[in-house]
């Protein structure tokens, strides 16, 4: 349900129609929409792909007359107002995907979810907390540091020729190098900015750093204790960080860390006229990583590889005297334990209703799409099924009509099915295992690929 705040802040909800009060509203969003750049205001949680599929913030349909969110969820600010876009199957729905995708438990008991204008940086918050539980499972990221040293006694290892040198000038000291770990000062310094931009954007709430678990918290003061309390940094630029096998596991971490920092709240005092800027988080990145990880958990004896996000190459629709066109790189390749593909899954963050543009309530690029992908991957003798997946929306032409006609075949190719699936996003939001659509899901693309055998 859609509400106004206040006069300088329009709320809706990601693609669902955006409560417009009076004309100044319109006029407003108008320039909004020519403004908002959603790539610069983008918080990415995975790699980030070769061709950006973007998409405005917000879209006016001018047949009904109705303003539209985009797919997006977060605060965008413009000449003095904000417009703050909430996910549109609520919180707990959210919060038990981005769980599922990074595997640990994102919860908030007290409810601090409905807080206006914290909603957003609570939820990068729990991110950036489960990254930092996910990189620290084996420790602090430290490096090793040599230190040389010269004196009477031995320590560490001997270093013969700088010990040669000083003999032959009659310098009786021993030159000695030991190796020992220290935290590295760049990641550290990182982690340590992002958490105090956080922590200055959420406040205290009466809690000291109430979002951040126990364990997140140990590694914290771990950090300040072995870095200083106050060394975090403010800026990205001039910071280069390398990763040696024990700190790679911090990577997504200090990716995130470098996002926080690079697009910290401000006031919309602090920006010029006709400029907007803001946070954004891409919804459809988080249903089609959560997708992912659903088939991933649900499918055991396959081999489910979420390609969606690869920077590599996976394969091309045409291939011609060593030339290629046409790109396909699919959100989700299900394996067999051969390696042979048996099927394909899309994950569609859409609604399906139908209307006066779209009668079928299906985009029909997104079929074309996924055709594509059936005559590019696959054995040409063997059956190959494809999967639409959307969340689920009993309105949706996905639950009315085309799911139930399921498997739909490519006319000039039987071999090849595709599957329309609606997820119910609502289902047991609050729990930690899959729900019962879910499991629906899992069980119809096993069943899909059994059949195909």
């Amino acid at each position: 349900m859609t509400e106004q705040i206040d006069a300088s802040t329009i709320l809706a909800r990601d693609c669902s129609p955006i409560p417009i009060a009076n004309r100044e509203d319109d006029d407003w969003l108008r320039k909004l929409v020519l403004a908002a750049k959603p790539p610069d205001m983008l918080l990415r949680l995975g790699h980030q792909a070769d061709e950006l599929d973007e998409e405005p913030v917000a879209s006016f349909d001018a047949a009904t007359g109705t303003w539209w969110a985009g797919r997006y969820i977060g605060e965008v600010q413009f000449e003095g107002r904000i417009l703050r876009l909430e996910p549109r199957f609520g919180m707990p729905a959210l919060m038990k995907w981005l769980s599922a995708i990074w595997g640990v438990r994102l919860v908030d008991s007290k409810g601090r979810y409905e807080q206006q204008r914290i909603w957003l940086w609570l939820v990068i918050a729990h991110l950036w907390a489960g990254r930092l539980l996910v990189a620290a499972k084996h420790g602090l990221p430290f490096r090793r540091v040599e230190t040389v040293h010269f004196g009477a006694a031995l320590r560490g290892r001997l270093l013969p020729r700088e010990t040669a040198l000083m003999r032959a000038v009659r310098d009786d000291r021993l030159a000695s190098v030991t190796r020992t770990r220290v935290v590295d000062p760049v990641i550290g310094r990182i982690l340590l900015g992002a958490f105090e931009r956080l922590r200055a954007a959420l406040g205290s709430r009466g809690e000291k750093n109430y979002w951040l678990p126990e364990r997140g918290r140990t590694i914290v003061e771990d950090l300040q204790a072995a870095l200083g309390p106050r060394v975090g940094i403010t800026t990205v630029e001039n910071h280069i960080v390398r990763y040696s096998p024990i700190t790679e596991n911090y990577r997504p971490a200090i990716e995130l860390s470098l996002s926080i920092l690079a697009r910290r709240p401000r006031m919309a005092s602090s920006a010029g006229e006709g400029k907007a800027f803001g946070v954004l988080l891409d919804m459809a990145e988080i249903w089609e990583l959560y997708v992912a990880k659903l088939l991933q958990v649900g499918l055991p004896g396959l081999r489910v590889v979420h390609t969606g996000r690869a920077i590599e190459h996976i394969r091309s629709l045409l291939i011609a005297d060593g030339d290629e066109l046409g790109s396909l790189r699919p959100d989700v390749l299900i394996l067999d334990h051969e390696g042979r593909c048996r099927a394909i899954a899309d994950a569609k963050y859409k609604t399906t209703r139908a209307h006066a543009l779209n009668r079928t309530g299906v985009v029909t690029d997104d079929l074309y799409q996924l055709t594509a992908y059936l005559a590019g991957f696959g054995d040409p003798a063997s059956r190959l099924d494809g999967f639409l997946i959307y969340p689920g929306d009993p309105e949706g032409q996905v639950v009315r009509r085309l799911a139930p006609k399921n498997p739909w075949r490519v006319a000039s190719t039987p071999s090849r099915q595709l599957w329309f699936v609606s997820v119910n996003c609502g289902d047991e939001a609050d729990g930690e295992k899959p729900g019962e659509s879910e499991q629906m899901m899992n069980s119809l693309v096993r069943a899909a690929i059994l059949g195909g055998q």
